[in-house]
């Protein structure tokens, strides 16, 4: 009993010795430098591209061009998701996160008032500042891929010049909200990240950090629960393929790969890395963790819809959900190892 009890109170000393050694300051500059600014910087490259696309092909509705702004789609949501997981910041101004994309609508919300939208088809709200006034819902990628990717899009395209129009003012839309968040981070949040006190958005330094962590761990149980979960049901008769993010363009299965290499990019990249607050005994299991979840999405079906409809898709998909849910219960244990405290996560209920 002596034995033990001096044991755990040699970890507790290792585990206050180790955060009182931490560089909050440092750790959260290195990966804002390292891994946000340039993300951002990717998303909004991203961007002009699609609404360029998208200008030529209101200018001229022909399979090729709408070929061509499915393909920037893809990449301009691509790049999206490698900082969906960063819900802090500016990315909260002007509800820039829910105008990028109102997802999940399990209520089809947002289906209705693209409806309107389209019903209504008057040209003044498509103006970029009245079009910023409008629903989340009818803004952001979901209501964009409704619109290029439904089954008989070219045809509606081509018949509705408002339909295009409305392309157009999302394509717009997103690339002045894509712009201006990389510019609030590099120009403003990048000082205030650096300047961390009670006086600013953050109490310190140490606040800043727990940011970033939640980022990471709430972002693996979200991904697991509304990109996963939801979808597969019980077993594959229950499945909902329609529950899945970007369903109609098919690109869920990227969607999760960039989302995990976007996580493991934004906790092991720069130096000292965000990794660095947990005990070094704990790193190992965690990109393990990685590593096999990776290599089971590279070896996934591209196609959701695809893997659903297949047995060995399936249990593709599964394992990844497994996988996600492992890599989830290891970093949760490797917090509780450390002082910081999340907080409350609704999603997980504990």
């Amino acid at each position: 009993m002596y034995r033990l009890l001096c044991g755990w109170l040699l970890l507790g000393l290792t585990h206050a010795v180790h955060a009182q050694n931490t560089e909050w300051t440092a750790v959260n500059l290195a990966v804002t430098d390292a891994v946000v600014l340039p993300a951002y910087a990717r998303f909004a490259a991203s961007t002009p591209p699609l609404l360029a696309a998208s200008e030529q092909l209101c200018a001229a509705v022909t399979e090729g061009n709408l070929a061509a702004v499915q393909q920037a789609f893809g990449a301009a949501f691509a790049a999206w998701q490698g900082v969906q997981h960063l819900q802090f910041g500016p990315i909260t101004y002007f509800n820039w996160n829910y105008r990028l994309q109102f997802w999940p609508d399990d209520n089809g919300t947002a289906l209705r008032q693209l409806d309107a939208l389209l019903v209504a088809a008057d040209p003044a709200v498509l103006e970029s500042a009245a079009f910023a006034q409008q629903s989340v819902g009818v803004q952001g990628f979901p209501a964009l891929e409704r619109l290029l990717f439904a089954d008989d899009s070219l045809g509606t395209l081509q018949k509705q010049p408002y339909h295009c129009a409305v392309v157009r003012a999302i394509a717009n839309n997103l690339n002045d909200i894509s712009t201006a968040v990389a510019a609030r981070w590099r120009d403003e949040f990048r000082t205030t990240v650096a300047n961390a006190d009670e006086r600013g958005f953050f109490e310190s330094a140490e606040d800043a950090t727990i940011d970033y962590l939640k980022a990471v761990v709430e972002s693996v149980r979200r991904v697991q629960q509304q990109k996963l979960a939801a979808v597969l049901g019980e077993n594959r008769a229950a499945a909902r393929g329609r529950r899945a993010e970007a369903w109609r363009s098919d690109l869920s299965v990227p969607a999760l790969r960039n989302n995990v290499a976007a996580l493991q990019a934004l906790l092991s990249e720069g130096s000292p890395a965000l990794s660095s607050v947990f005990l070094p005994d704990d790193l190992p299991a965690i990109d393990s963790a990685f590593a096999t979840l990776q290599q089971d999405l590279a070896a996934t079906p591209d196609s959701m819809n695809a893997a659903l409809a297949d047995e060995a898709g399936y249990a593709a998909l599964q394992r990844i959900h497994a996988d996600l849910d492992a890599l989830f219960e290891l970093l949760e244990a490797a917090v509780k190892k450390t002082d910081l405290y999340l907080g409350f996560n609704s999603l997980d209920g504990d």
